[in-house]
């Protein structure tokens, strides 16, 4: 059954995880300690990660347009960017976060996506974190507050990508993006957003598709190989020689 909590999704971080709940267990700290020293506690893949999406974010830092992030989930991504624009660009409010989620799971499973398999939770309701929103809304009016220039650097649209998104674009018919960051793992809103989107990447834009050739997550890969096909992109994937995640991202 489908839970919020969150989901590691390789076996080695999760013993990883498992032996450092008993090191804090064993020496208890407050918040801040973790937090300051996050070298110290954060796992190799995660850190791998961020620094995989700091190599994306340097591509597009001149560039105009928002970033968009495509699966919060509980926010790893979504506030990277957020930092990374407050560190790189703190002056620049124009340029913001745009989150979609449904923070509920799944909606649907399509053929495309393979088979149903709850231990990796591809279900539907599947990678829920909605218990998490109403933190994660709190966490965000804290990071916006925090900003050199206090301002709403980052937003979230809650909902199924496949409806909220096409009606945010419409109303926003300026905006622009320089990243679109797709992590939500299935076909359909992965479709939907390639379709809605790719005109408004400007020249130079990332477009990062995290679960690429990911055999547990086909759906992704389907997606993006019949849209490019049939809008004939020959832009070549690239990935990191030295990263898992994500799985391939291309410059527009």
């Amino acid at each position: 059954m489908a839970t919020d909590t969150f989901y590691y999704p390789s076996g080695g971080e999760s013993v990883f995880f498992s032996k450092l709940d008993e090191l804090a267990k064993r020496w208890p700290h407050e918040i801040r300690h973790y937090l300051d020293l996050f070298p110290v506690y954060a796992s190799r893949r995660s850190f791998i990660r961020q620094l995989a999406h700091y190599e994306l974010f340097k591509l597009t830092v001149d560039l105009p347009g928002h970033y968009a992030d495509f699966g919060v989930y509980f926010g790893k991504s979504f506030f990277s960017w957020h930092k990374f624009l407050e560190t790189f660009t703190p002056t620049a409010t124009h340029k913001k976060v745009i989150g979609f989620d449904t923070f509920d799971g799944f909606p649907t499973l399509a053929s495309e996506d393979g088979v149903v398999d709850p231990n990796i939770q591809k279900e539907v309701g599947g990678l829920s974190s909605g218990s998490f929103l109403e933190e994660f809304q709190a966490l965000l009016k804290l990071h916006n507050e925090d900003g050199v220039i206090p301002s709403n650097r980052g937003s979230i649209v809650k909902g199924d990508i496949c409806t909220t998104l096409p009606r945010w674009l419409e109303e926003n018919p300026e905006a622009r993006f320089c990243l679109l960051n797709l992590d939500v793992d299935i076909y359909e809103p992965t479709r939907i957003i390639l379709e809605q989107c790719w005109d408004r990447l400007v020249p130079g834009g990332v477009l990062i598709l995290d679960e690429y050739a990911t055999s547990k997550w086909p759906g992704e890969t389907l997606a993006w190989d019949e849209f490019a096909r049939n809008r004939k992109i020959d832009k070549p994937l690239s990935r990191f020689p030295w990263a898992n995640a994500p799985g391939a991202w291309l410059v527009k």
